[in-house]
């Protein structure tokens, strides 16, 4: 047994050998050995309870791969790891030490000065100061502002498990100054919000917001405001394996929005979305090749109006069309209204699974192909086959600390089969 364990310490994956050679040095099959020990490193300033609490697997029963894999994700899910790696190493008892080996992400960034882009916004001056995994505890606080594009200021916290079991905790206070494209309005947004959330298992969770909102929008000669409470709740039903880039599995996702003005007479809307994520890979290689498809839904019910109008046709919406402005709000109408339904397929490959740099910074790179299709809902259903827009194109994937991935797609956006648009998009994280 000690040359195994010389084989383990020179070899990472000397695990293969130990569980083939097993059998014939009569030892325990690794069916039968059995985990005395779970032990943490390269957690600098991470706690170790921390982690702890993500693993399932206990002492004393036998091994079972399938908990191990599925603790490393839950590792990796909690978004402050640039990589989350396991072992199992032999003792002389013929027992096994569980291993997981990290890689911390960024934890903080000093009071930093740097310019942003926002599809819809424009360039910002961005100043922030970021405490990820704050106290060593998977917190988050984050004090921003910025200027340009939007003016903003603001201040967040937010506790993935303030409570013993898996309960969430988070608090935003924010102000945003920003200009509405197609409308040419200037909207002023002050925010104050609590939150709440719990997991139930792996794969469920709850969550719960309430928050008081004042919205002023400007235009040239007209002044619209509007003080309203903002309640929101959402489940999930989540059996993705990795969350910022998911190889398998499936998200149900159903919220409801429902806001109340101050004056309860003119002021009240009750938002629901529907989102269905699914994801398979199809390949069993380290560079996985993923199969994506999403769905979703979006109903109003209540005060409808102008100012909280939705519309296609986006990064986030259906890629390949330009954003609006106040000559599409004219002469394509059917790119806005309240309510919408769209669908998008993506087939994902890795060029360079994800690393850590020499800096400590994750990177890689993926690429993506992608159609997008959808529609506004007018007066319940569609009105003309003519206004399913489409959009396709291909675009790249960089992981990034904190957000995740970095998407950059282009596109050709095409409505009753004839290309009206091409466009570059920028945005933070997987489109879904």
């Amino acid at each position: 047994m000690t040359f195994l364990i010389r084989i383990f310490k020179k070899r990472p994956h000397g695990l293969f050998l130990f569980l083939f050679l097993l059998p014939f040095l009569n030892s325990q099959n690794l069916e039968h050995a059995v985990v005395s020990k779970i032990v943490i490193e390269g957690n600098k300033k991470t706690k170790d309870f921390i982690l702890l609490r993500e693993i399932y697997h206990q002492l004393n029963e036998p091994v079972d791969t399938v908990k191990i894999l599925n603790d490393k994700n839950r590792i990796e899910n909690l978004g402050i790891f640039s990589g989350v790696s396991w072992d199992l190493l032999p003792l002389d008892d013929g027992t096994l030490i569980l291993k997981y080996t990290v890689n911390e992400s960024i934890q903080k960034t000093p009071p930093t000065i740097f310019p942003t882009y926002n599809e819809s916004k424009g360039w910002s001056l961005n100043a922030l100061w970021l405490f990820n995994n704050f106290r060593g505890q998977n917190q988050l606080l984050a004090l921003s502002g910025s200027v340009g594009g939007e003016d903003t200021y603001g201040i967040s916290f937010k506790d993935p498990w303030i409570l013993n079991d898996h309960i969430s905790f988070s608090v935003n206070i924010m102000r945003n100054f920003y200009k509405n494209r197609f409308l040419n309005s200037d909207i002023e947004l002050k925010s104050m919000k609590i939150g709440l959330g719990k997991w139930f298992r792996d794969k469920i969770k709850t969550e719960i917001s309430l928050a008081s909102e004042s919205k002023i929008f400007k235009l040239e000669q007209e002044i619209a405001r509007y003080k309203y409470i903002r309640t929101f709740s959402n489940i999930r039903y989540d059996t993705r394996d990795i969350f910022w880039n998911p190889g398998k599995g499936l998200l149900i996702s159903s919220s409801f929005e429902y806001l109340r003005g101050y004056d309860f007479k003119i002021f009240h809307t009750l938002i629901w979305n529907q989102s269905v994520s699914y994801y398979k890979k199809l390949n069993n290689v380290q560079k996985k090749a993923v199969l994506a498809l999403n769905g979703v839904i979006k109903k109003k019910f209540g005060y409808e109006n102008k100012f909280f109008q939705d519309y296609i046709g986006s990064s986030n919406t259906i890629r390949g069309w330009k954003l609006p402005d106040s000559t599409t709000y004219r002469l394509e109408p059917f790119r806005f209204g309240h309510e919408y339904l769209q669908t998008s397929i993506e087939y994902r490959y890795e060029i360079i699974p994800k690393y850590v740099t020499s800096v400590g910074i994750e990177s890689g790179l993926g690429i993506v192909c992608y159609t997008d299709a959808g529609f506004i809902i007018k007066n319940g259903y569609l009105n003309h086959l003519e206004s399913i827009l489409l959009g396709s194109g291909i675009g790249i994937r960089i992981p990034f600390p904190i957000v995740g991935v970095l998407r950059f797609d282009f596109g050709l956006g095409m409505v009753n089969n004839k290309i009206k648009s091409q466009s570059f998009h920028f945005g933070i994280g997987q489109k879904f």
